[in-house]
């Protein structure tokens, strides 16, 4: 339609099929399943299961499982056309036409595409809470500080145990392992998941319509995923390790580790699916709701009764239900779980496309200030350059255009000290100005604010001036600058009062910075003085300040 390709999956009476394709396995045998007497206790567990049976029996007498799935890509996810008004009132018309006794569904998430779910409602269609994905945002990769400790730790995993990550392309032959793999995860543990044969690998890695990440050592496939990309989401529908071995490896950790940051590097969306809800909260991939939008007018009043029978079973119990775990797992601020709401809304407040897109657009921001910058000589640069810097080092997950601006920057500052301008700083700037432009590029750490800067060939009393006005500054405040006399380094280090009182002091910071520049230096706890021979240290002594006031900071402060 409009040059639009639009799958659909007709079921008639396959009640047993995969969730994926029947709405009776996904709301009653899948919930059945769920409900164990070690979750509910024996006797309210019976009591459960029996009113799911008694609803599943009156769904099967009106054939609940008459649907045609539209836009349905069987595998894939986010695949969906972004339909216009018009086009989702001739869609309609055609399928009711087409398939007169069939339920018309689409399942969409309002994350992706919360405008579409609109026209469909305005179009007549109702909606069915259908459970639950996760997904993590490029602007939400950071984290909490135990999201981030539990990424550093994964990414360390597969390399500790020996795995290198390969292209499945390199690995001539390997559909047969990675059945196996798949199946060994997927036969036991999920089962519910669709069941792929050795072709369905051969051709998705032959024609590329999956790209697939091995995990190998000793020339043997380990475990690994294939994922897909679509308007900047990134999701991966099969995923499968050698369940055999130690769960010590942390296979499943690292590979969830490296599908995650694939998406990090590119700034792009993960959908992660559901399942394993407490590990990948734990990852930072937080809850999103999916919908049905079904549309039965045109189906007999019984028909249609089963429907909305449907509806308050998946609305009134199961959304609840999973809003309460949700909660458990991701805290009381858990967002698209409420009682339907219309119209829907993006649960982040951002689209992946969004997201991605003021991602792209605050590095190529940056990028631009770099060039700009190399423009100007000397102290000029280095002033240009130092808000830049701050913001650069405390980029959350550096992506790899991050840590391509971060060696541009090192190369930009390296070159305008090597060339000192002939006005010193104190020639071009008052102190104040000077000191209140460094308190506004200061790294934020907790609550800590850290100034970390060289400032060329700045004059003892431009320092001392610059230094003064530091101290005074409200909160807890760091200082650390260095300068040039001619081949020598000049350090000074300075601390606020609340940042004493805290425990740390400007002796202590001196103490980090100095041998960076092969120097030495002392004072009092609010200021040091020092001096070196190295200058191609500066660079080294200003990491070593921030990376010692970030190993300082208390848990609360890190969060």
């Amino acid at each position: 339609m409009d040059d639009l390709v639009i799958p659909l999956a007709v079921n008639a009476s396959e009640y047993d099929n995969s969730a994926l394709l029947s709405t009776f396995a996904r709301y009653i045998s899948l919930q059945l399943a769920a409900v164990t007497a070690e979750m509910w206790g024996a006797a309210r567990a019976v009591a459960v299961r029996g009113a799911i049976r008694t609803l599943g029996a009156m769904l099967k007498a009106a054939r609940i499982d008459r649907c045609v799935y539209v836009d349905h890509w069987l595998v894939l996810r986010n695949l969906n056309a972004h339909l216009t008004e018009d086009q989702v009132a001739r869609l309609t018309d055609f399928l009711v036409e087409r398939f007169p006794g069939h339920a018309i569904v689409f399942t969409l998430t309002p994350l992706t595409h919360a405008p579409l779910l609109n026209l469909l409602g305005a179009r007549g269609y109702d909606f069915v809470y259908g459970l639950h994905t996760r997904m993590m945002l490029p602007t939400q990769a950071e984290g909490n500080r135990q999201v981030r400790e539990n990424r550093r730790r994964d990414s360390r995993l597969l390399e500790a145990a020996g795995y290198r990550l390969v292209d499945g392309r390199e690995v001539p032959g390997c559909a047969p392992r990675l059945v196996e793999l798949y199946r060994a995860l997927n036969g036991e543990k999920y089962r519910t998941n669709l069941q792929y044969t050795e072709e369905f690998f051969a051709w998705t890695l032959r024609e590329g319509i999956l790209k697939y990440t091995l995990a190998v050592k000793d020339g043997r496939v380990d475990g690994f995923y294939g994922h897909h990309v679509h308007d900047d989401v990134l999701f991966s529908p099969v995923f499968g390790y050698d369940v055999a071995l130690p769960q010590e490896l942390g296979l499943y950790r690292g590979l969830v580790y490296q599908l995650m940051q694939d998406g990090v590097d590119a700034g792009q969306t993960v959908e992660l699916g559901a399942g394993a809800d407490p590990f990948k909260s734990l990852r930072g991939a937080i809850p999103i709701p999916r919908w049905n939008a079904v549309h039965t007018r045109h189906l007999s009043s019984f028909r249609q009764g089963a429907w909305r029978m449907l509806r308050r079973f998946a609305n009134d119990a199961l959304r609840p239900a999973s809003r309460g775990m949700m909660r458990k797992l991701d805290g009381e601020d858990v967002k698209g779980f409420d009682p339907l709401s219309l119209p829907f809304t993006p649960p982040t407040g951002q689209t992946p496309q969004e997201a991605s897109r003021s991602l792209r657009q605050q590095v190529d921001a940056l990028e631009q200030a770099l060039e700009a910058a190399a423009g100007l000589e000397s102290e000029a640069r280095l002033r240009a350059l130092a808000p830049l810097s701050q913001t650069l080092h405390n980029w959350p997950q550096p992506v790899p255009r991050v840590v391509a601006l971060r060696e541009r920057l090192t190369r930009l500052e390296q070159e305008a000290r090597r060339k000192p301008a002939r006005a010193t700083a104190d020639t071009q700037v008052a102190p104040a100005e000077h000191a209140r432009q460094l308190l506004e590029g200061a790294a934020r750490l907790g609550d800590t604010s850290l100034i970390a800067a060289h400032l060329g060939e700045a004059s003892a009393q431009h320092l001392k001036a610059v230094v003064e006005s530091l101290r005074q500054a409200a909160g807890c405040v760091g200082v650390v600058l260095t300068a040039t006399r001619g081949d020598k380094v000049v350090l000074v280090t300075a601390a606020s009062v609340a940042l004493r009182d805290q425990g740390l002091d400007a002796g202590q910071l001196m103490a980090q910075v100095a041998p960076c520049v092969d120097g030495k230096g002392g004072g009092s706890a609010e200021v040091a003085w020092g001096g070196g021979s190295r200058a191609e240290g500066i660079d080294a002594a200003l990491a070593a300040a921030r990376s010692y006031v970030q190993s300082r900071r208390t848990p609360g402060e890190r969060s």
